[in-house]
């Protein structure tokens, strides 16, 4: 798990702040939510390691249309620290207001989900494949909880690092008017669906996933 953009934040937890262009902070922002998710793999018996990098104060000359550069150099490192990662996830914020990224499911407020594929990425179909499963584990238990899968490939970075692996995706969780706590909420059900495609793939590329799940699995970036 890693933030390619780190200081994404949220205006229900930021006081004072009303404008939307200016939710981002050094301390409470999306990191948090890719820190929760994590955490939540651990607890389900998979492996996880999170990056917690906060690109602008690292960065020297730090440069915004950089970030995925810079944060191809944290995937590199990963995946040299632990050569068994397979599983990679870029988590970010969406621009969005509220009313385009809540649901409720029995009652509580949830942020939504959203997968972005580089269509840039000479290979992007199987990264798609890769969000499809995803998104299918969380339509088949929590229907209108993901949004769906979008190719970007007309504007923004049309790459997004996704070259690096194909079980590499871009997840947005909420928006500017979601709060933390409905954000973790969310990654908390992420967790499980993330849990039940890795578990699967360890079962199709060798029948081991019993096994490794109650070592702890592999590991997830």
């Amino acid at each position: 798990m890693y933030q390619s953009h780190n200081q994404e934040s949220y205006l229900p937890d930021l006081p004072g702040v009303k404008d939307p262009d200016k939710a981002y902070d050094p301390k409470k922002n999306v990191t948090l939510v890719g820190l929760r998710l994590a955490q939540k793999l651990e607890q389900d018996g998979i492996g996880a390691v999170h990056s917690d990098i906060n690109y602008p104060a690292t960065e020297k000359n730090f440069y915004y249309p950089y970030s995925y550069k810079y944060s191809l150099k944290t995937l590199q490192e990963a995946s040299a620290a632990h050569p068994d990662l397979k599983f990679y996830f870029d988590i970010h914020r969406d621009s969005q207001r509220r009313d385009k990224t809540t649901v409720t499911i029995n009652g509580k407020d949830y942020a939504q989900l959203y997968f972005i594929i580089g269509g840039k990425n000479p290979d992007w179909k199987e990264n798609e494949q890769f969000a499809s499963q995803i998104h299918q584990a969380l339509e088949n238990k929590y229907p209108g909880l993901s949004k769906g899968i979008f190719a970007k490939a007309a504007e923004g970075n049309g790459v997004y690092n996704q070259n690096f692996s194909a079980n590499s995706v871009l997840i947005e969780v909420g928006g500017v008017d979601n709060s933390l706590e409905e954000c973790y909420r969310t990654a908390d059900l992420l967790a499980d669906a993330i849990t039940e495609v890795v578990l699967n793939v360890q079962k199709v590329d060798g029948g081991a996933a019993e096994g490794d799940a109650k070592d702890g699995g592999k590991k997830t970036n």
